[in-house]
């Protein structure tokens, strides 16, 4: 025997030829051993462990449906072994982030780490969670799950050890993902860290954009614009600091304002419209350092994109689209103020009223200088005069 193939060997075993199990087992035996240490990590237990998995495929020889994939299915073998081995000793704990965010995640064994009873409860506690959750998977997502997770096997080892494709592996992963992350956000909401728990948000209305004025000795012509953003319950109010060409957009846009020439937010609309893009909403996340950071949702087909933007950028792409704007509960509480309950619900935006009386004025100006007349000769010389300027030595 040593030249014959793995069906012919499987064929002979199972009519009881133990020397061609045992050749069988020499051809494997590294490979069932290298795998169990990627699993476990120790090389005494990886030893023992794909001991007892040769035995348990010997005895369960029968069992084998495709001898061609004698391989693959000694891994799977070894798989379950080392799974109960770590399982029964406790040693190793997933990364939550990881099934939440779709991120690699792997196990962190305890040596040498420092004792912290609790923090090793809770963790345990995790662990035993996570893996519930991925055992209860169908077979075929638990175990693609378990070699690139827990295993850190490459997608392409994945792929070859059960005989498909790095495209159906992908496919795998990303089912069982979308399900594990399904299943814990239903059945255990309290183990998702509080920053990644779904947020509350509430929708509001653009009350006005103000322009805010502060004179300092270091620069006599400050000036900013304040958007102020209401609840529809009209209870509470939040303003935002933004910058006077955002300020600007978001006052036209709300009176429809013509101006001379397509501004820059204009031009990005009008990309959106060419690639048949959508905004679906715009969200005011989260607040850090009393920054704030917004969500612009868009739909392009059935693609869906959220991505990250300024406040003011987000929200003037949202009037300019007509799109609904959202701000999370927690951050509307923290730096918005209470209405108070005499208050106009709609009071006049006076503020716009204001930038756009100051824009109309500027562009009477603009339009004035262009209708001065210039003399050919004049900008004949002028052009001269500046590119002899630009490419003088």
């Amino acid at each position: 025997m040593g030249e014959e193939t793995d069906i012919e060997l499987v064929s002979l075993a199972r009519s009881g030829d133990k020397d061609a199990f045992g050749l069988l087992a020499q051809r494997y035996q590294m490979t069932a051993r290298r795998f169990a240490m990627r699993l476990v990590g120790k090389e005494d237990s990886a030893q023992e462990l794909a001991q007892e998995a040769m035995l348990q495929a010997y005895l369960s020889l029968d069992r084998l449906r495709d001898p061609a994939r004698f391989k693959s299915w000694l891994c799977g073998i070894v798989l379950n072994v080392c799974r109960s081995h770590l399982r029964d000793r406790e040693i190793a704990f997933f990364s939550l982030e990881a099934i939440m965010g779709g991120l690699q995640f792997y196990a962190v064994p305890l040596f040498g780490m420092p004792v912290n009873p609790e923090k090793i409860a809770e963790e345990r506690e995790l662990h035993r969670i996570v893996l519930n959750a991925i055992n209860a998977l169908e077979p075929s997502d638990r175990d693609t799950t378990l070699l690139f997770y827990y295993a850190q096997l490459s997608l392409q080892e994945i792929a070859t050890l059960l005989d498909m494709s790095v495209g159906a592996v992908k496919v795998r992963l990303h089912r069982a993902r979308q399900r594990l992350k399904a299943n814990l956000l239903i059945q255990h909401p309290e183990i998702i860290p509080p920053e990644k728990r779904r947020k509350r948000m509430i929708k509001v209305t653009i009350t006005d954009v103000v322009k805010w004025e502060r004179k300092e000795e270091e620069d006599p012509t400050y000036a900013r614009y304040v958007i102020l953003l209401q609840d529809e319950a009209g209870k509470r109010a939040l303003p935002i600091w933004i910058g006077p060409r955002e300020g600007e957009t978001i006052a036209i846009g709300l009176k429809e304002f013509s101006a001379i020439r397509p501004l820059t937010f204009n031009f990005f609309v009008s990309l959106l419209q060419a690639i048949n893009a959508e905004v679906e909403q715009v969200r005011v996340e989260t607040l850090k350092e009393n920054i704030f950071y917004a969500i612009v949702k868009i739909r392009c087909g059935k693609n869906v994109s959220e991505l990250d933007a300024r406040p003011s950028d987000a929200i003037a792409l949202a009037v300019l689209t007509g799109s609904p704007i959202f701000v999370a509960e927690d951050v509307l509480e923290r730096a918005g103020a209470d209405i108070p309950l005499a208050a106009k619900v709609s009071p006049e935006r006076k503020g716009v009223e204001s930038i756009l009386n100051e824009i109309e004025e500027l562009q009477r100006q603009t339009q004035a200088q262009l209708r001065r007349t210039v003399s050919p000769d004049e900008l004949t010389r002028a052009k001269e005069e500046l590119i002899a300027a630009i490419f003088s030595s």
